[in-house]
């Protein structure tokens, strides 16, 4: 089932306060997190765009970044880059995430947001 478009801007929205919420509370560790919070506040803007520009979601991760890559390629990099640190940050055993990458993650989800939401 298809969500409608107001349902992922309001969890991509959710998701953002989560980050700042945990930022705030942890500002010095929980970068992992952090980033994954990120990674899935772009995932629903990008669902989003998708939702209003296309009326179809994507139905998985590859589907979602092989479209992403063709119909919103200035966002792809940013949104892959994310997309990869999430994964890294959750699957990769003793991988760490620092605060210089929580940063640089923050600012690619800031360009994902200008873009998806102008």
């Amino acid at each position: 089932m298809t969500q409608g478009a107001d349902w992922y801007k309001e969890q991509s929205e959710y998701n953002r306060r989560f980050y700042e919420w945990l930022h705030a509370a942890r500002p010095g560790d929980a970068h992992d997190w952090k980033v994954v919070a990120l990674f899935y506040s772009s995932l629903h803007l990008v669902n989003y765009w998708f939702v209003v520009q296309t009326g179809r979601v994507p139905r998985n991760h590859f589907e979602r970044n092989r479209r992403t890559e063709g119909e919103l390629p200035q966002v792809f990099d940013d949104y892959n880059d994310l997309y990869v640190m999430s994964r890294q940050a959750r699957y990769c055993d003793g991988y760490r995430v620092e605060d210089a990458r929580r940063k640089s993650a923050d600012e690619r989800w800031g360009r994902i947001d200008r873009e998806l939401r102008s």
